[in-house]
């Protein structure tokens, strides 16, 4: 009976409802940040990064109600992500230069993407509490950065 759990904490039938519901919260955050962005603008992308830092905490977690919540909450930030952060590229580059624009932040981002999550593959075995101080690090990394965008923008 093992096999059908990860690490014996979530049944692993419920990782396709658990994405699932991940997917409802991003469709429900992308619609809120969306609104926030427009009244708020560059600021309001700061909940991404926050939220990040609570879906670590709680994602890999040993009860499976946190990782629940840990999913949804990850799921918001891939919504706001997906939807809002793109809206940004539109504002902050002018429209001659807009499809570079996009090129540039879509390759950023897959790049941060790639060597971020390589970086929590391998934490993951040798320290939890190391993995979720880096993504913690790299939020926060994130956010001096877009106070710095924000503020000359």
């Amino acid at each position: 009976m093992l096999s059908h759990y990860i690490t014996g904490v979530f049944v692993s039938d419920m990782i396709p409802v658990s994405y699932a519901a991940a997917m409802a919260a991003a469709s429900i955050a992308a619609l809120i940040s969306g609104r926030l962005y427009d009244r708020a603008g560059l600021w309001s992308l700061s909940a991404a990064l926050a939220l990040a830092i609570v879906a670590a905490t709680l994602i890999f977690s040993n009860d499976p109600a946190r990782i629940w919540i840990g999913a949804i909450v990850w799921g918001a930030t891939a919504g706001i992500h997906e939807s809002t952060m793109r809206a940004a590229v539109a504002d902050i580059v002018p429209r001659s230069r807009r499809g570079e624009g996009y090129g540039i932040f879509a390759a950023g981002y897959g790049l941060a993407w790639l060597s971020g999550s390589t970086l929590i593959g391998l934490l993951y075995p040798i320290s939890i509490t190391g993995l979720v101080a880096f993504v913690a690090a790299t939020q926060l990394a994130a956010m001096a950065l877009l106070v710095r965008l924000a503020a000359t923008g």
